[in-house]
């Protein structure tokens, strides 16, 4: 699992003014040492930070459309974009404006004229701390030796993403899957090569992983799970067919394995997310776990849901 923080020159930062010559002058302080975007507007910069997620957003106080204050209110309020540092640039400032802008949830504020000096450091010391707080949220949710999500993740962070998808109607589709023969693997090859075989085929899981709320996770030991949310049956099919396909397509030697391969078996289910809102994940993991031992128990290196 990567350990390192990113380095600033790959954070992106979107510089938020209505006026062209102030959004130049911002963007020309800050490109030598982050990626910078522009927006004109409060509707733009929502929209961008929704499909993008920057890493911090500089933000002009006052703009005729959408006012500064709504656009940090309406950024924190959503969950994918409460994240983002939002650090405001005004002209003048005040007790009263000072304890709004901490109130819808800004990072900071710098005044104008800006001084260059003081922006870049003020920038730089609120990504670093969003950064190290995204290391310690790896180091949380995620399997150290896989680097795919953890058991954690799937009790802390999966019910919140089910209902969001509850709240759009969407459906929720769960892949379990096994490495087959995988004690008998370890038992030939020693458990360090077994480590690096759980790496190979976490790699390509995780791969498989496509969209941004997609979650490969280790669910322990041999055992891996997918959850696909806003996906129909189909869709889960197609996921699970490829995983199992794209396993066997590495290659892995195993001389317990068919055609002394080593593969993988997988069990798909979906359910409205609606369904799961008072019984949980578990009854879909239940619901995929009975059709993985149906892959297993028809010959394994294949997909059952």
């Amino acid at each position: 699992m990567q350990l390192e923080l990113k380095p600033y020159s790959a954070c992106e930062v979107l510089v938020v003014d209505d006026e062209p010559i102030s959004r130049m002058l911002l963007t020309s302080i800050l490109e030598p040492f982050v990626k910078c975007a522009a927006a004109s507007n409060g509707e733009q910069a929502i929209a961008y930070c929704v499909k993008h997620e920057p890493d911090l957003v500089l933000l002009d106080m006052n703009m005729p459309d959408v006012d500064g204050l709504t656009v940090c209110s309406t950024l924190k309020q959503n969950e994918p974009t409460a994240h983002i540092p939002v650090v405001f640039v005004t002209s003048t400032i005040d007790v009263e404006t000072e304890n709004m802008c901490w109130e819808v949830g800004a990072s900071d504020f710098v005044l104008k004229p800006v001084t260059a000096s003081t922006l870049v450091h003020r920038i730089k010391n609120h990504l670093q701390g969003k950064l190290r707080t995204e290391l310690l949220q790896r180091l949380t949710f995620h399997d150290q030796l896989t680097g795919l999500y953890n058991r954690l993740y799937l009790s802390n962070e999966i019910p919140l993403l089910v209902k969001q998808v509850a709240r759009d109607d969407g459906m929720v589709g769960i892949i379990m899957m096994d490495i087959d023969f995988f004690k008998l693997y370890n038992d030939n090859y020693g458990h360090l090569q077994g480590d690096i075989c759980l790496q190979q085929v976490a790699s390509v899981i995780g791969e498989n992983a496509k969209r941004p709320k997609d979650a490969a996770i280790r669910f322990g030991g041999e055992e891996f799970m997918m959850v696909l949310p806003y996906t129909d049956l189909n869709g889960v099919k197609t996921v699970a067919e490829n995983i199992v396909s794209a396993i066997r397509d590495e290659n892995i030697v195993h001389y317990a394995g068919k055609g002394g391969k080593l593969s993988i078996s997988a069990g798909y289910a979906v359910r409205a997310a609606s369904e799961l809102n008072s019984t949980g994940v578990s009854s879909l993991i239940e619901s995929a776990d009975i059709f993985l031992f149906e892959a297993k128990e028809a010959g394994r290196n294949r997909a059952v849901g």
